[in-house]
């Protein structure tokens, strides 16, 4: 993690007495160097001796330039911020200690990481702050409710209701005070005077005001320390919008998402688990009964030469991109269940080709199943993206994108129906006439199964029907208006005369006419 001029003062002040600074450029740099004079750096912390510091300053840029012992006289620092330390300490001390430092914060962003790709907690990103933080910190919402704060019982005592809100009559002293909504806007950290001192930092979501931040400086407190707590706020504030847009709100807990991606683990990797749990952490999680869903499987493309990538970190990536979808690792693939009426109620845009684009730019292909709405179905449908996946790349090695209903025929002739339902399997033109006439009182499915049953002739077919040759002719036109039939394509032929019988052996188990 690179650290500005100031964190690196404060953090320096706590083990070594400070005689000059100037840092009121406040770069960010990265791990320390010493000084050679041979070598042009930018961008570090760099620890110089006296006899250099002139030359130093004039030849680097963008560095925090450490020295040993008094300022020197009339001199400039350049591109540069400074820090004189006491005399009496060596370079390899003041070298140790920064090692330090920045050994600190790169643990404290490790932490912040982990939570944020784990979907773990806002409170967890609060309680590891301890490390970096001097005072208890507090995230509210837009309406002034508590998401998180420090276990700090003056915070507790005097900030919290019984509602885990800010209390009434404060949030009525702030929102009183003139221009207090303009505040909204500040995108760095600031601090604010309402009876209180606080430092602020706004959480934006899509470029809107979604919650902030806030931190009371204690009384008398020096503006170097007031100056670092922005700093860290300002960092901090990062990870929160992470997790903010992966959990799409304060108020879906991470904690449900967690226990989402845990349970469709289990439904994809174990037989016989609770698919009424996972139904029910969805409703948790904002999906409604009647919902669409989809199972996608998604890989790197393998016949092309792609990016190596991170699947965990490419799962929360996705979740981010698209509203509805919920992503898990399986067998070193990203198993994907897809909400589509989640996804089009939040924008006007095409999944498929959405997703075709996504595929193209990232080296990735995908196998996605048919829709359903039970989601018991979901280790069939999962089965579904697999096939279309594995059948799609050995058949069509240079589409990204494999949709099942291009394949079933393909499964059908290898793995036959298995526990499949017709819904599942058969030809989808065939069930949209199937539809069409349990809604119409139409005959139009009988109609095409005896024109296939008796090799398409239309002569025996109208006999066999008692009706006009030109009836059924009729008929046929209709039919084709309805939906997309091709009897010219001898596999629609093949796959047409399995789907009847498939749904006629099961109209037969079910009773159903």
């Amino acid at each position: 993690m690179r650290l500005n001029s100031i964190m690196i003062y404060y953090q320096l002040a706590k083990h070594f007495e400070i005689n000059h600074a100037q840092y009121s450029q406040q770069y960010f740099v990265g791990r320390p160097v010493f000084y050679e004079t041979s070598v042009h750096t930018e961008g570090r912390a760099v620890i110089a001796d006296k006899e250099n510091i002139l030359h130093c300053v004039n030849y680097l840029s963008g560095c925090v330039i450490l020295c040993i012992g008094s300022q020197v006289n009339a001199w400039d620092k350049g591109n540069n911020d400074v820090i004189f330390l006491e005399e009496g300490i060596s370079e390899k001390t003041l070298f140790n200690v920064l090692t330090e430092i920045f050994d600190v914060f790169d643990n404290w962003e490790g932490k912040l990481t982990g939570i944020v790709n784990g979907n773990i907690g806002f409170q967890e990103i609060l309680d590891c702050c301890q490390m970096v933080l001097p005072e208890p910190a507090a995230l509210m919402d837009g309406d002034f409710k508590y998401i998180a704060y420090s276990s700090d019982e003056g915070i507790c005592g005097k900030f919290v209701d019984d509602m885990n809100q800010l209390p009434l009559e404060d949030v009525n002293d702030l929102t009183s005070m003139p221009g207090f909504k303009e505040l909204e806007e500040r995108k760095e950290a600031f601090v604010y005077t309402a009876g209180e001192v606080v430092i602020y930092k706004n959480i934006y979501h899509e470029g809107r005001y979604a919650g902030r931040l806030s931190l009371l400086i204690q009384e008398g407190q020096e503006d170097a320390k007031t100056e670092y707590e922005k700093a860290v706020f300002n960092h901090l504030a990062r990870y929160v919008e992470q997790l903010y847009d992966q959990c799409g709100g304060f108020e879906l807990g991470p904690q449900r998402l967690a226990d989402l991606h845990h349970m469709l683990k289990k439904c994809l990797e174990t037989d016989g688990a609770d698919e009424g749990e996972l139904l029910r952490l969805l409703w948790a999680n904002k999906n409604l009964p009647g919902d669409i869903y989809y199972m996608l499987t998604i890989r790197e493309n393998i016949l092309q030469k792609g990016k190596a990538y991170n699947m965990r970190y490419l799962c929360s990536q996705m979740e981010r991109m698209w509203p509805g979808a919920y992503c898990v690792t399986h067998d070193g693939d990203i198993a994907m269940l897809f909400n589509r009426n989640m996804f089009s109620k939040s924008t006007d845009l095409e999944f498929h080709k959405e997703m075709v684009y996504f595929l193209r730019e990232s080296v990735l292909a995908a196998g996605c199943s048919r829709e359903f709405t039970d989601i018991s179905c979901i280790r069939s449908a999962y089965r579904q993206a697999e096939f279309a996946m594995e059948m799609g790349l050995r058949k069509n090695f240079t589409y990204c994108y494999h949709k099942f209903d291009d394949y079933a025929l393909d499964f059908l002739l290898k793995y036959g129906v298995g526990n499949f339902l017709p819904e599942q399997l058969c030809s989808r033109e065939l069930l949209t006439l199937y539809r069409y006439d349990r809604e119409n009182e139409t005959s139009y499915y009988k109609t095409l199964f005896t024109y296939v049953r008796l090799q398409y002739n239309a002569v025996a077919s109208a006999k066999a029907l008692y009706i006009h040759r030109s009836s059924f002719i009729n008929r046929m036109e209709r039919i084709r208006e309805l939906i997309h039939l091709n009897l010219e394509d001898p596999e629609e032929r093949l796959y047409l005369l399995l789907s009847f019988r498939i749904m006629e052996e099961y109209s037969s188990k079910s009773g159903e006419k």
